[in-house]
């Protein structure tokens, strides 16, 4: 690859001069500008992007902070972002890293601003981070300067959940927990506390069960655990902290004999694909995740542009299907 050194040689011309001739700058003049592009494209030479971002200040990247690609929530949200910044044909790029403890990207300034997706990051983190960049939390509220947060209505959406398995008479509601590094799973389980609570029935820990994950794997080893420790399941309807967890709930208890929803009723949260079109389809709470990346998008771009902003806040919806219905 050539250099800009090498095509300074080539053309007789000092770096600065190829530098001012390859940026626009009207300290060059036309014939010299006209000689130095014609011997970059001849060279084929490319601009090293990231020492001229060091140069502007700038690199121009958005980052995303993520735990990881698996599960189906992520690339919902990627995918609305991506399409938010191709529809301003805005000048940023979207950077997408699954991060280690040491936030990398962030700390060399090789973004300009960060989404962070990762529960990991806790506040102390976020806050020393925001130190250098920019960052928009991703569903968890934090105070402090340069912290942005957005959060969707989990309390709200699993309030709706529970009071409606209540109004169809349901009184031994259990509940599966998901990873405890989330604060989608702490604000989901208020929501069913509050139900209960405001409805006087006695919240039971004995049909609380804890995954410690959002995975469908870990939904159907829980509940194949707890059915394999009764006689009869001592609950008659089951609220999973998302829809894989009870997808996996679903199938551990078919497995033992179970009728879903005329023995247990089942509900789960996000409204991920596959949960409408197994059998029975599983009610929900709806999330619309591309419009969740194409707000958080135009927060990032209203930051990096200096703008007055406010926290994004999406709604939820609750959604009936057969696992609810008798």
């Amino acid at each position: 690859m050539v250099t800009i050194k090498e095509l300074a040689k080539h053309c007789n011309c000092s770096i600065s001069t190829v530098s001012y001739a390859l940026n626009g700058s009207k300290q060059v003049s036309e014939t010299t500008r006209e000689k130095i592009l014609k011997a970059a494209k001849e060279l084929n030479y490319t601009p090293n992007a990231f020492a001229s971002s060091l140069k502007r200040k700038k690199s121009y990247n958005i980052g995303v902070v993520i735990s990881g690609f698996d599960g189906p929530i992520h690339h919902n949200i990627l995918a609305g972002i991506s399409n938010r910044l191709k529809e301003l044909n805005s000048k940023y790029h979207l950077l997408v890293t699954v991060s280690d403890e040491e936030m990398f990207l962030i700390k060399q300034k090789s973004i300009d601003l960060a989404i962070i997706m990762d529960a990991r990051a806790n506040d102390d983190i976020i806050k020393e981070l925001a130190k250098i960049v920019p960052i928009i939390t991703f569903d968890h509220y934090i105070l402090g300067d340069n912290i942005y947060n957005t959060k969707m209505e989990n309390t709200e959406g699993m309030y709706l959940q529970t009071l409606n398995l209540i109004s169809k008479g349901c009184k031994n509601i259990a509940y599966l927990l998901g990873s405890s590094l989330s604060t989608h799973n702490k604000r989901r389980y208020e929501g069913y506390v509050k139900a209960l609570r405001e409805n006087n029935i006695e919240i039971n820990n004995d049909i609380i069960f804890d995954a410690d994950s959002f995975t469908e794997q870990r939904g159907f080893e829980v509940i194949s655990e707890v059915i394999s420790k009764y006689e009869k399941i001592p609950f008659d309807s089951l609220i999973c902290a998302n829809d894989e967890l009870a997808i996996g709930a679903i199938k551990a208890l078919e497995n033992n004999g179970y009728k879903i929803p005329k023995d247990i009723m089942i509900a789960g949260f996000d409204n991920i694909i596959k949960g409408e079109y197994m059998t029975p389809s599983l009610s929900t709470i709806s999330v619309d995740w591309k419009a969740y990346g194409n707000e958080i998008t135009q927060l990032a771009l209203d930051i990096l542009d200096n703008k007055k902003v406010k926290d994004v806040i999406i709604p939820v919806q609750m959604i009936e299907r057969e696992s609810t219905k008798k």
